[in-house]
């Protein structure tokens, strides 16, 4: 059942589904839905592996890439940054691959433009909808992005957090339907407990 709102503008799409299973990510193709969240929980062993590099360990990258190369693009990454050679870096790369050609299959493109950055401070500190037709987040290491619906947004009590590891799909302001996108989203606090955010980021590129 869509909970998309009637304004004078036309239908608002306020949905979020969560689901377990990477199908839940085409569920932002339907009417109402203003984002889909595939709820994952990072492997512990991952995790600690992630949580314990040095903040010039990360990879940090910037490229618009054939999708089938996202995969290629990480490992580049990676070893640029001088992040060696180990299971949990081919898990990283791979994961991100996977994401990507998911992105691109819902999309119906075949390039996308990959980012993973990181942050040691807030990047995108306002709650915000992205000019694209849709983007997807999955913070790696660190806090999960914030979303709220529109016109809460002085409501603390609204608002809620994708947790680490899950993938979300959000619709932009380019989204191709008579819809208006009704869920902002926006970069959480970093913790000097949690070390620097590592977060990716794909966009769909036409």
């Amino acid at each position: 059942m869509s909970l998309a709102l009637e304004t004078s503008a036309g239908s608002v799409a306020a949905d979020v589904f969560m689901g377990r299973d990477a199908d839940i990510l085409t569920e932002i193709a339907s009417p109402g839905v203003a984002a889909a969240i595939w709820q994952r929980t990072p492997e512990p062993g991952f995790q600690s592996w992630i949580d314990g590099l040095g903040k010039d360990q990360l990879p940090d990258l910037r490229t618009v890439v054939p999708v089938h190369l996202a995969e290629a693009a990480v490992i580049t990454a990676c070893e640029t940054s001088g992040l060696k050679a180990s299971p949990e870096r081919d898990v990283l790369a791979s994961d991100i691959g996977a994401l990507a050609v998911m992105m691109a299959k819902i999309l119906a493109v075949d390039h996308v433009r990959l980012r993973l950055d990181v942050a040691d401070e807030v990047m995108c500190p306002k709650f915000h909808i992205d000019r694209v037709p849709a983007r997807l987040l999955c913070t790696y290491r660190g806090s999960g992005t914030e979303y709220v619906p529109l016109g809460s947004e002085a409501g603390p009590k609204r608002i809620r957090r994708v947790k680490r590891g899950a993938a979300a799909l959000f619709r932009g302001t380019l989204w191709d339907t008579d819809e208006t996108t009704g869920i902002l989203h926006r970069s959480p606090e970093v913790t000097p407990e949690d070390g620097p955010r590592l977060l990716l980021v794909i966009d769909p590129v036409a």
